[in-house]
């Protein structure tokens, strides 16, 4: 599922590629991909319009138009939304085309079709229903340890759940999360309520180290993410932890094997050896 830096990623390669170019046409081959709108309204407000920026919050796109018109993309899990050239024969599951300007096309691909593309007017982005529930985003200046610290103080919760709520936090998923957990050495069954204010600091290094490193390296692809560009990121080659389930810790001197285990349906990748419980426990309390 792309998070944040694969996000990211589409981001700047669709500012590079995107914008400037004017719609010429859109065509909706499944309607199942939008949301709060129509293929009729979208293939009838977008063509003329010229694209004038590519942002992102969290793990959504936004794509400014100069009609006044915002389009929103989240990718899902399966979602990808790049550039290609109009002699290019389209793949299967390719649920929106844009023809651009200059000879090229912008593509909506989805296999799963669990994304969504939602189109708004520019003055109400905080009223659209892909945006109402976003919270910080994990990259924004907002995002500080004392910030971090407030969000877990006195909750109960599973950390590695807390850190995947996108309405406190956003931008991070569960490959991510694993990273930065081991980046911090904090084990992943920890508790909020055991995050001191000097954890909160070592996480949030953490998490921002993890997400920089991943959008300079354009991303994870495991399975269906591509780039702007079409193209796979190079990230899953540095990962320390995630779907390394019985290969040996990379840390130099540990001689631990990464572990897999199951929560809240999701699959937790780890290093007993360096996020150990009892360890975990002296270091934050």
């Amino acid at each position: 599922m792309p998070e944040l830096p694969e996000v990211e990623t589409v981001a700047r390669d669709l500012t590079e590629h995107l914008v400037g170019r004017t719609v010429e046409s859109v065509s909706v081959y499944h309607e199942g991909v939008l949301l709060e709108t129509s293929g009729e309204e979208l293939e009838r407000s977008l063509p003329g319009s010229r694209v004038l920026e590519v942002g992102r919050r969290g793990k959504n796109l936004i794509i400014s138009l100069e009609n006044s018109f915002v389009m929103l993309v989240n990718l899902g899990m399966t979602g990808q939304l790049f550039v290609c050239g109009r002699d290019e024969v389209l793949a299967e599951h390719s649920h929106m085309v844009a023809e651009l300007s200059d000879g090229r096309r912008l593509v909506y691909r989805d296999v799963r079709r669990f994304g969504r593309i939602e189109l708004i007017a520019e003055d109400s982005p905080e009223d659209s229903v892909t945006l109402r529930n976003v919270g910080v985003d994990a990259m924004s200046a907002e995002f500080t340890a004392a910030y971090l610290a407030e969000v877990l103080r006195g909750r109960t919760a599973v950390l590695k759940n807390a850190l995947l709520d996108q309405s406190r936090l956003a931008g991070l998923g569960n490959i991510y999360v694993c990273e930065t957990l081991y980046r911090a050495g904090i084990d992943p069954e920890a508790r909020c309520c055991d995050v001191t204010e000097a954890a909160a600091r070592r996480l949030r290094e953490a998490i921002r180290k993890v997400l920089v490193e991943a959008i300079a390296a354009e991303g994870t692809t495991i399975s269906d993410y591509v780039t702007g560009r079409g193209v796979p990121g190079g990230f899953q080659e540095r990962l320390a932890v995630y779907g390394r389930e019985g290969e040996v810790c990379r840390r130099q001197g540990c001689e631990h094997t990464i572990v897999r285990i199951v929560q809240s349906n999701r699959s937790t990748f780890y290093c007993p050896g360096c996020q150990r419980a009892d360890a975990n426990r002296s270091d934050l309390s």
